[in-house]
């Protein structure tokens, strides 16, 4: 998936200054200082998110909502609906992620800011595909494509790239993928786009059955991840590279790659992704004979707080 959370879209803010006649002194800007004032408190929710600490980032993410509300700021809305979206998204509830993503579309979409409209449409195509239902994330792709070439942005053309091709790896559709896998490279500029540009390639190799070229794409892409400290996706390469090395027959190596994907998806409180690395964990412990205990893995995977 393309990464809501990986990936909450930051606005910048530009402070205002003017040069007087007597020389340059600074404008007080009251609607400036509270746009910065919401910024800094999204940030912080941004930083929760990250964490895992989702009913903390819920908090500063409505606060800053309300603000932007209370102010006339549609944009900051609107984004904050969008970090709202990926709140309940994490959460698995997709009826409330996609009500919330609507909600920040139509107020890109009433500003025309392209960019931001691409990825209230990306985030509804991941919130359809996890919910089941693939028609409707390849309309939201094609929506999300639409509003990416009319915002005339390299990255976010590539981020909707990246995302259909993962769509159609997801349905082993190999050559769809590749296709756009190549027209994404040019684009994908940044660490977080080529982050998932090499996760990708690994995927698809793995699918080929290369593991050699597998296993180079998903270290990059763990390298890549770790540098911005992309704690989600960087769970994702690890979990990829459990499966590279169960592949090749090295349980050993899988395990240890396993239990590092387990940790990490557990740190980010996504206890959603406990069973899978618990059950992979189990396969190559019996299949390898390790004889490595499991206590630990199951306490944490049970449903409910551990």
């Amino acid at each position: 998936m393309w990464p809501p959370a990986p990936s909450l879209s930051r606005w910048a803010w530009l402070g205002l200054a003017a040069c007087l006649v007597g020389g340059c002194a600074a404008k007080v800007d009251p609607f400036g200082q509270q746009v910065q004032r919401i910024q800094e408190i999204s940030i912080q929710g941004e930083q929760l998110f990250s964490r895992g600490e989702l009913e903390r980032a819920s908090r500063n993410f409505n606060r800053a909502l309300v603000l932007s509300r209370s102010v006339d700021y549609p944009q900051g809305a609107a984004q904050q609906l969008n970090n709202l979206g990926a709140v309940a998204l994490e959460e698995e509830d997709y009826p409330k992620a996609r009500d919330l993503f609507a909600q920040a579309y139509n107020l890109n979409l009433d500003g025309q800011h392209w960019e931001a409209a691409s990825i209230n449409q990306a985030n509804l195509a991941t919130a359809a595909q996890k919910a089941g239902n693939p028609e409707e994330a390849s309309r939201r792709l094609l929506a999300a494509q639409d509003a990416a070439q009319r915002s005339r942005s390299s990255p976010a053309l590539g981020r909707v790239y990246l995302q259909w091709a993962g769509f159609h790896l997801d349905h082993h559709e190999l050559a769809a993928a590749q296709d756009f896998l190549t027209r994404a490279h040019p684009l994908a500029t940044t660490p977080e786009l080529k982050g998932a540009l090499f996760h990708h390639q690994g995927r698809l190799s793995l699918a080929r059955g290369d593991t050699d070229q597998a296993l180079a794409r998903f270290s990059a892409a763990l390298e890549t991840d770790r540098s911005i400290l992309a704690r989600a996706a960087m769970a994702g390469d690890l979990f990829a590279l459990g499966e590279v090395f169960q592949a090749r027959g090295d349980p050993e190596q899988a395990w240890d790659y396993y239990v590092r994907a387990f940790d990490v998806y557990a740190g980010l409180g996504r206890k959603s992704q406990l069973p899978r690395c618990l059950k992979r964990l189990q396969e190559v412990n019996r299949t390898g004979g390790l004889g490595h205990s499991l206590k630990r893995f199951e306490k944490l995977a049970q449903p409910g707080p551990s």
